[in-house]
């Protein structure tokens, strides 16, 4: 009652603020036993730290063992030399308005990777890129399919067949004069009965539709963790390139690859990695398209840093390095400066922007190109993110995800 009667009587700008400020304080902030770690919301809230299932932590410095009230507004250097978890109580004028879990886990390390490879994947279905018409046996064109299917449905079934290759689809429709299709449209499973069409081409039954089952490019290998053996790249999903949905897998491979070039990135116009992809030559399984990221099992180890995990609390304004393979096979590291942390935003895979200072790298890539997605973002020794995007008006500046938020 006392919080609706304060809320009444805001301003409404004032009530805004408060509202959007409130909304952008995270559920969980994870953070390293037996490190220094720093805690700043950037908000107008206090904090109250409380112990749970640890026994000591330390605050600016001083050992505490009892509830702490801490400033969220400012910087707090926090750390706890054993593993487990403290609730920090979010509060304004003395009511509690939020709980944050504060996880302290053991440290963790992979190997940073930054190679670049060939990615293959096959889609979950049949994915429709169009509707077509088709050219009868009696001389007129039909469009079987029009208004009914559209671009980015993914066909599953055919008269109760599982389809996953076009040839498998081709097979059904070619014997059948009328076809009750399902299909996935916007995460629903729909279903559709359309008469076929016999093409004077080759007298063979017809829906008239454009469809793809598989997809392939060059990406990079963000990090491979010895002790599961699973890899993640990209840093962001593979989307088709005719619909820009993200593709639904079934499965996939992870191949060896060979960088030629690198096709200069120019305003307006973003380059990429040019190179010849090994197709008998599988380092690894893909199980996974996720919006932050690709992943999967590796069948060996793949080589790279072996650094710590950082988390959003460890990656600040200022230099950092990025690992990258640009020529050949060679990884290389070039210079960074991350110009902007949105440590508590919600978006997957844009939490961070960054512009490239390494002078080699722009002369020979012009900044960030494709296939650069998922290289490793290095800052005091630690994996703190991957690349993920190019501004596409200014190739010197790129966006970045948290490596906690790929994990």
């Amino acid at each position: 009652m006392k919080l609706k009667k304060f809320i009444y009587i805001l301003p409404l700008p004032l009530f805004l603020y408060f509202t959007a400020e409130y909304a952008a304080i995270p559920n969980t902030i994870n953070m390293t036993a037996g490190e220094e770690n720093s805690l700043y919301l950037n908000s107008p809230f206090e904090g109250e730290i409380m112990p749970e299932s640890i026994e000591t932590i330390n605050v600016n410095n001083e050992r505490v063992t009892d509830n702490i009230n801490i400033d969220l507004d400012d910087r707090s250097l926090i750390s706890c030399d054993e593993t487990g978890s403290a609730n920090v109580k979010v509060k304004f004028m003395g009511l509690t308005l939020k709980n944050i879990d504060l996880n302290f886990t053991p440290e963790k390390k992979v190997y940073a990777s930054g190679r670049a490879v060939g990615i293959c994947v096959d889609s979950k279905g049949v994915l429709v890129l169009g509707t077509g018409r088709v050219k009868g046996i009696d001389g007129g064109y039909y469009t079987p399919c029009e208004n009914i299917l559209r671009s980015g449905d993914i066909i599953t079934q055919i008269n109760g067949t599982a389809v996953n290759k076009k040839e498998e689809l081709t097979d059904v429709v070619s014997r059948c004069s009328t076809v009750n299709i399902r299909y996935i449209r916007n995460d629903e499973e729909q279903s559709c009965t359309v008469n076929t069409v016999r093409s004077a081409e080759d007298n063979m039954n017809k829906l008239g539709l454009w469809v793809r089952d598989s997809t392939q490019g060059i990406g990079t290998i963000t990090y491979y963790d010895g002790e599961t053996g699973r890899f993640g790249a990209l840093g962001h999903p593979i989307n088709d390139v005719d619909t820009g949905k993200k593709m639904e897998i079934e499965k996939g491979e992870i191949l060896d690859a060979d960088i030629e070039y690198a096709e200069k990135g120019i305003k307006g116009k973003p380059g990429s990695l040019q190179g010849i992809i090994d197709y008998d030559s599988v380092l690894g399984t893909v199980d996974s398209n996720e919006d932050n990221g690709v992943f999967g099992s590796a069948l060996g180890k793949i080589d790279g840093k072996y650094v710590s995990l950082g988390y959003k609390n460890c990656i600040n304004i200022g230099n950092a390095v990025i690992l990258s393979n640009i020529k050949s096979k060679n990884v290389e590291e070039f210079t960074i400066h991350i110009d902007n942390v949105s440590r508590y935003n919600t978006s997957d895979n844009k939490n961070f922007i960054f512009t490239v200072t390494d002078e080699k790298l722009l002369n020979r890539t012009g900044g960030i190109i494709q296939g650069m997605s998922g290289c490793p973002v290095i800052q005091n020794g630690k994996l703190v993110g991957a690349v993920t995007h190019v501004f596409v008006n200014n190739p010197v500046k790129g966006y970045g995800i948290f490596i906690e938020n790929m994990l």
